[in-house]
């Protein structure tokens, strides 16, 4: 193909994605002033942080920061202090003081941002302290297992000056926020039912060199310290239902049971099925376990039109054949849905940053997406960023304490056995 017809194409895809942009397609892309707000955050001064839980969240919150050139993490913190754990979270931030006590971390100086990264029933305390010191606070998801304590957390969240961002990760993830305008727009026809994954062969149970480490470390194998799979996991997927469809769900039925990991005197079930009902009867189905890694983790949302698939860091549209053209997916490339031996379909393949590249003279459907940067990695960098200012677009305290009540009621739906029906108040703040 000569220049001259390439610019042709080139121009076309985006005069496409232009015309797009009036339904909503690529709002989040087009929207400068964000852009120039985060970009500026990165070039500032760093940022310095803390990070509360030093366990598999917390390293991997580390190794995150690590990429993030205007983070300095001043302080890591676990209560845990054995040479070879520490050391696993000192090999990833070598300049950052170790500390037992995480107050400590608090009335550092130099800290202004603190990662509440230990088990999810230990955040109460953490979290309310870090606020009341004047600390800005990332607190992971689920932000608490117990919802008075998810409450207490999130009304200290709202109320106070710093920013308080539950880690709902999706929501400052680019392929969610570029699904999010198909969804939302006519794009899709009319979205019908939606359905999430999350499938892993793993038994959550650790070893430990001592009865009471044992205990601490399967925290999330007891009901009376672990919200299960719904909170654990289904959390993320039930806060991007809700931010889709910009609702609350009506009312849960949920399953679950210990089908396989039935031996080790865990309480808390292994798979679990849920189906939660949106205003005008759009369903969403969830579905976890710890039993068979078989379809990993993705996301469905299926319209008249097209059904959409997210998988980590890319995605896919499916376009029924009596559907209309948008006008840019003529170029677009398309592939199996989904990556690895369980793919099945062709669609095409969507690039979060198609009108960036566009406007560079790059073609979306050669560049694909961008798979180096994770969900958590835009989270915390969002995070960072709006500790600056840079107002970006995140999960709010009351998304995170929405999210909350949903894991905790889906819980007790599993255990009644009965369908459970949403009070509007649950959801008050």
């Amino acid at each position: 193909m000569n220049q001259s017809l390439n610019m042709n194409r080139r121009e076309f895809l985006l005069s496409a994605a232009a015309a797009s942009a009036g339904m909503g397609l690529f709002v989040e892309e087009l929207n400068a002033e964000a852009s120039e707000a985060f970009q500026a955050a990165q070039a500032g001064p760093p940022v310095g942080c803390a990070v509360i839980g030093l366990g598999p969240q917390g390293r991997e919150i580390l190794a995150v920061l690590a990429k993030i050139p205007n983070a300095s993490v001043q302080v890591i913190c676990d209560t845990y202090n054995v040479p070879g754990f520490v050391k696993r979270a000192q090999d990833i931030a070598p300049k950052a003081t170790f500390v037992t006590d995480y107050k400590q971390a608090l009335s550092n100086p130099a800290v202004s941002a603190v990662f509440v990264a230990t088990p999810s029933y230990l955040h109460k305390q953490i979290a309310l302290d870090a606020l009341a010191a004047g600390k800005h606070v990332y607190c992971e998801a689920p932000v608490a297992t117990n919802l008075d304590d998810a409450k207490a957390i999130c009304q200290a969240g709202a109320a106070a000056k710093t920013v308080f961002q539950p880690g709902l990760q999706n929501r400052s993830n680019k392929m969610h926020n570029h699904v999010l305008n198909f969804v939302r727009s006519q794009a899709m026809g009319k979205v019908a039912e939606a359905r999430a994954f999350w499938h892993k062969k793993t038994s959550w149970r650790f070893a430990a060199p001592t009865p009471d480490r044992e205990k601490e470390l399967n925290w999330r194998i007891s009901k009376a310290t672990s919200l299960g799979l719904p909170g654990e996991v289904g959390v993320h997927a039930f806060d991007v239902a809700n931010w889709y469809f910009k609702a609350l769900p009506v009312s849960v039925t949920a399953f679950g049971g210990i089908y396989f990991w039935n031996k080790d005197g865990r309480d808390v079930d292994d798979t679990v099925q849920c189906i939660l009902e949106y205003p005008g009867g759009i369903r969403f189905l969830y579905d976890a376990t710890l039993v068979s890694s078989f379809d990993g983790s993705q996301e469905v949302f299926m319209g008249s039109d097209s059904a959409i698939l997210i998988r980590d860091q890319r995605g896919w549209m499916f376009k029924e054949s009596d559907a209309p053209l948008l006008g840019w997916e003529v170029y677009a490339t398309k592939d199996k849905m989904g990556v690895g031996p369980d793919s099945t379909g062709t669609g095409v393949a969507l690039v979060a940053d198609a009108t960036k590249l566009l406007a560079a003279g790059q073609e979306p459907a050669k560049v694909g997406a961008d798979i180096t940067k994770s969900a958590l990695y835009y989270a915390v960098s969002n995070f960072l960023a709006n500790t600056k200012g840079a107002k970006l677009p995140a999960a709010t305290a009351e998304d995170g304490y929405a999210a909350n009540v949903i894991a905790a009621k889906v819980q007790d739906a599993i255990a009644s056995g009965s369908k459970i029906t949403f009070q509007k108040e649950w959801f008050t703040l």
